[in-house]
This record gives C-alpha cells, sequence and structure tokens, in this order.
C-alpha cells in the first residue's frame, strides 16, 4: 500500500510540473499555472455573471442610466491603460456598481467591477475629478488580471487539494472543471462580493506594474503613492480595497523607490518599461531598464482610446 501510494503521489506531481508551467506575459518568466488564457477568459465571465447575479437579488444597481457618464469615462481609462498593458487584447470591460463598498475588482480575463464607494465623500479614497487617482486603482486591477494571479492562486490551491487526496481520479478531473469551483473561495460570505485574496508578493507585484502601466498610458503616477499615502491615514473596512496585505503605508513607501522610473515613461512615454521580473521581486530599488520599440510613441499624441502600444521589453 505505501509503494502504492508513492507512485501515486509520484504521478501527480510529475503530472504537475509537466502541465503547471506557463509563460508570464509580465515577467517573461515561468510560471506555476495550470490555466491557460482562455481558461482566464471563460473564468472571469462566471465570475462576474455570479457577481451579476448575486447583485440582482440584492437590488444593487448596475451600470444605471444615470451613470453612464461615469462609467463612459471608467471604460475609456480602462481602455488606455490595458492597451499599453502586456495583455492589451484581452476583452476587458468594466462595471459600475452603485453601492457604499470602498473597492475595485478584476477578474481573470479582464472584467472590472467599480464601486461608487471609492469616491463617497465620507468614507471614499479616491478624488472622483481625478482621471489620475481613478487609473491608479483601475491599473493596478489590470496588473493583476496581466500576472495572472487569481489563477495562479487557484492552481496553487488545487495542488494541495489533490496532492492531499492523492487520487487519480481527482487528478485527471482536470484544471477547467475543478477551477469553477474553486472560485466560492473567493467571494465575501459575509458581504456576497467577489474578494480575491492576493498574497503580500502579488499586491507589490500589481502596484509596482501598475505604477508604470498608468505612467505609460498618460496618468501621473504620482497619484498612485498619494492613493496609498491618504488610505494609509484612513481606517478601511473589511471589504475595503486598502484592507489588504501589505499596509498601505508600506505600499506608499514602496512605490516611492519607482517613482522616478516611473515620471521619466509619464513624461516621455518612448522610454521603454523597466525589467519586470525584478519589479516582481521582494523589496524596492531601481530596476534596468530594456531597449525601446520603435512602435512605442508619445501618449500625448495618440487620440485618448488608442494609447500608445507598451514598448517591447528583453524578457
Amino acid at each position: 500500500m505505501r509503494r502504492f501510494r508513492t507512485a501515486i503521489l509520484a504521478n501527480f506531481l510529475l503530472w504537475t510540473g509537466f502541465f503547471g508551467c506557463a509563460h508570464d506575459y509580465v515577467t517573461g518568466k515561468s510560471a506555476y499555472n495550470w490555466f491557460k488564457l482562455d481558461d482566464d477568459v471563460k473564468l472571469g465571465k462566471q465570475v462576474l455573471g455570479a457577481q451579476l447575479q448575486a447583485f440582482e437579488k440584492k437590488k444593487v444597481p448596475v451600470d444605471e442610466s444615470g451613470d453612464k457618464a461615469m462609467l463612459q469615462r471608467l471604460q475609456t481609462i480602462v481602455n488606455r491603460i490595458s492597451k499599453v498593458s502586456h495583455l492589451p487584447d484581452l476583452p476587458y470591460e468594466v462595471h459600475l456598481a452603485d453601492a457604499p463598498v470602498v473597492n475595485a475588482w478584476a477578474a481573470p480575463g479582464g472584467k472590472i467591477m467599480v464601486y461608487s464607494g471609492l469616491w463617497d465623500p465620507k468614507k471614499g479614497l479616491v478624488n472622483q475629478e481625478s482621471d489620475d487617482e481613478i487609473a491608479a486603482v483601475l491599473a493596478h486591477e489590470i496588473s493583476h488580471v496581466t500576472a495572472r494571479h487569481v489563477t495562479e492562486s487557484l492552481t496553487k490551491n488545487m495542488t494541495i487539494m489533490l496532492a492531499g487526496q492523492v487520487a487519480a481520479s481527482a487528478i485527471t478531473a482536470g484544471a477547467s472543471a475543478q477551477g469553477g469551483n474553486l472560485f466560492g473561495q473567493f467571494f465575501s460570505a459575509g458581504y456576497n462580493i467577489y474578494a480575491p485574496s492576493y498574497s503580500r508578493k502579488n499586491e507589490y507585484e500589481a502596484d509596482r506594474i501598475g505604477l508604470f502601466y498608468m505612467a505609460k498610458a498618460g496618468y501621473d503616477p504620482r497619484a498612485a503613492v498619494a492613493l496609498w499615502k491618504r488610505a494609509a491615514q484612513k481606517r478601511s473596512d473589511a471589504t475595503s480595497i486598502f484592507a489588504s496585505h501589505p499596509a498601505s503605508g508600506a505600499r506608499a513607501k514602496d512605490l516611492e523607490g519607482y517613482l522616478p522610473q516611473a515620471l521619466e515613461i509619464y513624461q516621455d512615454p518612448q522610454k521603454p518599461y523597466p525589467e519586470f521580473r525584478k519589479l516582481s521581486e521582494k523589496g524596492k530599488g531601481k530596476a534596468q531598464a530594456v531597449k525601446a520599440s520603435p512602435e512605442s510613441r508619445p501618449a500625448s499624441s495618440a487620440p485618448a482610446d488608442k494609447p500608445p502600444a507598451p514598448a517591447k521589453t528583453d524578457l
């Protein structure tokens, strides 16, 4: 029996090692992710559908006609940022929920939800009149999408689950089949809203990548630092975008280390992105720049809905 279990576990580890390697579109490194990019898109649709159903039951208004101008503004910002991201061809779309929740999220594949509580006069932390501050939030969320943090997390959780079962039947069930069930872990039971739990490394990585995305798209990256500093001065509830670890003050301090580089790109979008594999590492520091692509051009020369393409990186 011991030999039998050992053989099953060995086959499991071989299977996960073979099928778990994927390409990290941002850093260029190998990533442990069972999901294909098409799976991200499908799972994102499932998440959005589940959230919209929950909102309908609770009578939470989404994309109301009175918010059309704001919704269009959000979509324009998303379009500009996504087009300078590492995955510009994903079907990005943004929705606006009229709820007193200081949050926004992006599901895999580019489905984004923004809550009006972000700019609530009393509890909110974003200046509704500032495209730069809104862009800071959206760039952070889009970075979670391009770094594929959710499906990487699902893969890790599925690995633990399958290793615990040590059963061939569980292994052959497949990543996509199990993924839908595992998505339940990302919904807050108390608030019934999509709330993925990112690791400290994920959050820092999304902060740093988002800083450069917003700068390349023509939004002032200093707004991101200001936003996290403001968040550090206020208390946030459990559903707040600012409630996750690491602490807001630490995040602001970390971003300050990358701000000089981001400002260079903001002032001259022809400059290349830094080497993003260094941005994913723990700790702050100046990342090495790579050669600019001849395709890159200043954001100021592009229409609002057509920002410059990202400089190709030597990843």
